[in-house]
């Protein structure tokens, strides 16, 4: 899957999505859907009940080709149709509660489009409550019509391929992983029951130390996992957080290639302990937190194939990201050059040293992303939203989160690309030029007014600093062309970056 799935409508996700350039398993477009019409209807339940069982859900345009291309149509009657609260009226007479969804109307080059987001089901599935029946002209027919089905009562769609179809038992045993993979929370929430009465016992004695070690573990579920860390630090009772980072690395190489979730559950786990840190300024455990994560991304499990050791590192990436973003709003430079330059070891990184370029790179090159317009900020932006510790200076929803994506994502380019020891621009891409161009420019006007800043992150090389800024200028140029996003420094013409770079590139 390339598209990443998330709770945005905005017109940037919908150029983003279009730009996929074809139909997947969480992305369909259509040319028309006129919801006045019962065969558009019950169609586009169809395939609503079927991404309802993807893992992340999906998305469906409408007012696109195949292809993605925006074609014309779609009329402001049209449009009306597609309120949110009169769709959900449809959508119930066919499937019953609960059911997640938005709508998003945009304009795109003249063309009114429907943007749809459907949340994955915590049900796994929904079974059809009627026939979605529609009449069909038919000169032969009792009265020239006839009855047409989209789907019958009792059955269950799913996405195969760009296909909305009927499920079969590998289909089945699929979504039932998924629902056990949903209900491991509700156990760790029970799991904590229990040990936050521990806790809170030893917390009301003033014998938080008493606790034991193993009580900080990553299958807590995350409000005790984040509750307990941040206690421990309080505390300075270092010896159970670094159990519980010790015995992440063992236990991350132990859980199977294919359970992604389990994996990423313990990810939360160590991001949270290195977010908390960042908040509350415990510069140890911060490293600490980071290095563990290092060394899971050198250690994939020793049964997986090689696209399941991509699959996995890459959301180490995505988890290393949304750290990135965090400090960036920190203003923690120290953190950002931390987690923009690791390099792991082991004779698979000799060439591609740093671990975020290594990441994108190979899960690009093995088809897992959309090469070359990787959307690790997109995937990151997902982690954030499922950890709190993440963004305790934000909302979910808020701006910001992107925006530091976007700045952290440019500040790996100049660190990668600044520093001597680096494998080259070719590894390197500007993943924030699909986003719009105010949502980066500002850390790049930063850098070049905060000669402190620069240090931190780069050294003091202004010529490699300025060059580095004109390489990631011009790939973010090509690059976010198709996206309507980054349009250039010479477009927004800041005095004081135009100023930087004369002075100081080799070739402004």
């Amino acid at each position: 899957m390339a598209a990443v799935v998330e709770p945005v409508l905005t017109e940037e996700k919908l150029r983003s999505l279009l730009a996929e350039g074809c139909e997947q398993s969480c992305l369909d477009f259509k040319t028309m859907c006129d919801l006045s019409h019962t065969y558009d209807v019950v169609a586009l339940v169809k395939d609503i009940a079927a991404m309802l069982g993807n893992d992340q859900g999906g998305y469906i345009i409408i007012g696109a080709a195949d292809d993605g291309t925006p074609v014309t149509g779609l009329t402001r009657r049209h449009l009306e149709l597609f309120d949110e609260s009169r769709l959900r009226v449809k959508i119930a007479k066919y499937i019953t509660e609960p059911l997640e969804f938005g709508v998003a109307r945009h304009t795109i080059d003249g063309c009114p489009m429907v943007l749809l987001y459907v949340a994955a089901s915590p049900r796994g599935f929904h079974i059809f409550t009627r026939n979605g029946e529609y009449e069909i002209d038919d000169p032969q027919a009792k009265g020239g019509k006839r009855k047409g089905f989209e789907f019958r009562r009792g059955e269950v769609y799913v996405r195969r391929g760009t296909s909305s179809v009927v499920w079969e038992p590998a289909d089945r045993e699929r979504l039932i992983a998924a629902i056990v993979e949903r209900q491991k929370e509700q156990w760790r929430a029970e799991y904590r029951d229990e040990m936050t009465a521990l806790i809170n016992v030893r917390l009301a004695a003033h014998n938080l130390q008493q606790l034991p070690a193993a009580a900080m573990t990553w299958r807590l579920d995350a409000g005790a996992f984040d509750e307990l860390a941040l206690e421990l630090m309080r505390r300075h009772d270092d010896i159970p957080l670094r159990r519980a980072l010790l015995q992440a690395i063992i236990d991350a190489a132990e859980i199977p290639s294919s359970d992604l979730a389990e994996l990423g559950t313990l990810l939360n786990r160590m991001t949270s302990i290195a977010a908390l840190a960042l908040t509350y300024r415990q510069d140890h455990w911060f490293t600490e937190a980071v290095t563990a994560l290092v060394r899971i991304y050198e250690s994939p499990a020793p049964t997986a194939d090689q696209l399941s050791a991509l699959q996995r590192r890459l959301l180490i990436a995505a988890h290393a990201y949304a750290l990135g973003a965090q400090a960036v709003r920190a203003k923690d430079w120290t953190a950002v050059r931390t987690l923009a330059d690791r390099k792991p070891q082991g004779p698979e990184f000799d060439y591609y040293r740093n671990w975020l370029r290594h990441a994108i790179l190979h899960a690009s090159r093995a088809n897992l992303l959309d090469q070359p317009n990787v959307d690790i900020i997109g995937r990151a932006h997902n982690v954030i939203r499922e950890s709190p510790a993440l963004h305790t200076d934000a909302p979910s929803d808020s701006d910001r989160l992107l925006d530091s994506l976007c700045r952290f994502d440019a500040l790996t380019g100049i660190v990668f690309l600044t520093d001597p020891d680096g494998s080259g621009s070719p590894s390197y891409h500007p993943n924030f030029a699909r986003y719009r161009h105010h949502r980066t420019e500002p850390i790049f006007v930063a850098l070049v007014g905060d000669p402190v800043m620069r240090q931190q992150l780069v050294g003091g090389n202004d010529q490699r600093f300025a060059d580095a800024m004109i390489t990631i200028d011009a790939m973010a140029r090509q690059a976010g062309f198709r996206y309507d996003g980054w349009e250039g420094f010479a477009y927004t013409n800041n005095p004081a970056v135009m100023t930087y770079l004369a002075q100081h590139a080799t070739n402004p």
